[in-house]
């Protein structure tokens, strides 16, 4: 997937923004011009005057013919909890697209999107878009609260038993599970990671050789799946997190180590990424 284009820094107006579940909440914004971001973009949202760093925030949908753009974000600190407070027709100012997308599986390949809380919210976007193209796609998810989305029985397929799936993507013909480290009814007993070497363990080697193996979550979730893709001989990518300042590559805040220790480099997350290669990250370094 190629980039949509020019960072623009415009004033976006709140059209929703509303608690889910257990801290999630889901903002929609008017952004003209940033329609035509990819999975895997980001925007970097002011939170006030008074806090200089703004936030960064991966982009969950696009509505193109309404001019918006979806957010998932998590409550953790003073800027996200004054998001929490922000009504319809609140303006504030916004950076975007930024950053380096997914990248788009080979011509009949396969996909295996594993994600971890609040990391749905770029691989949710990419297993629409994926599945919009004929992709056959699997999400895993790893959450520990309640989902935020409605959740429905699905029968076992896909290399998968019986369990909760989330509803709008089973609509778009995507295959999903959700994983926990406690009991609960409906959902896969442990690391999200277990249930992908089990779902990966289902497909042929040719399917492995050309599919795709795409990761947005906790740093210690995608280093595991690094090992995994290596394990397995696939490729794969993963959509970084880090705190950013500038939010266009000027400040070198946000860098992570590409490579090994002896011939090894620095990237710049916001601009060079924020996805990455899952054999490009040094995960020694950066978990």
């Amino acid at each position: 997937m190629n980039g949509s284009g020019t960072i623009q820094y415009i004033r976006a107006q709140v059209l929703e923004n509303r608690l889910l579940t257990d801290g999630l909440w889901f903002l929609r914004l008017r952004a003209a011009g940033l329609e035509g971001a990819l999975p895997g973009q980001f925007v970097q949202l002011n939170c006030g005057r008074d806090l200089t760093v703004p936030r960064p925030f991966s982009i969950l949908d696009t509505h193109p013919a309404n001019q918006t753009i979806d957010i998932l974000y998590r409550l953790v600190g003073e800027g996200t909890e004054r998001m929490t407070t922000w009504q319809k027709g609140f303006e504030t100012p916004l950076l975007g697209p930024v950053g380096r997308p997914f990248s788009e599986p080979a011509n009949g390949a396969k996909a295996l999107l594993v994600a971890g809380g609040v990391g749905l919210a770029p691989l949710d976007f990419l297993a629409r878009r994926l599945a919009s193209q004929g992709v056959a796609t699997t999400l895993l998810w790893g959450i520990e609260s309640d989902s935020p989305f409605p959740v429905e029985l699905d029968p076992g397929r896909a290399g998968l038993g019986e369990g909760y799936a989330v509803r709008h993507l089973q609509s778009h013909g995507i295959v999903s599970r959700l994983a926990s480290l406690t009991s609960r009814a409906g959902f896969f007993q442990g690391y999200v990671t277990e249930l992908a070497a089990h779902c990966l363990q289902q497909w042929s080697p040719e399917e492995r050789a050309a599919g795709m193996l795409y990761s947005c979550g906790p740093l210690p979730m995608m280093a595991a799946l690094a090992q995994l893709a290596n394990r397995f001989g696939m490729r794969g990518e993963a959509s970084l997190e880090a705190r950013m300042a500038c939010g266009f590559g000027v400040c070198v805040g946000c860098v992570v180590w590409i490579g090994d220790a002896e011939t090894g480099y620095y990237l710049r997350v916001c601009v060079d990424g924020p996805v990455f290669g899952l054999d490009q990250v040094d995960w020694s370094k950066s978990c």
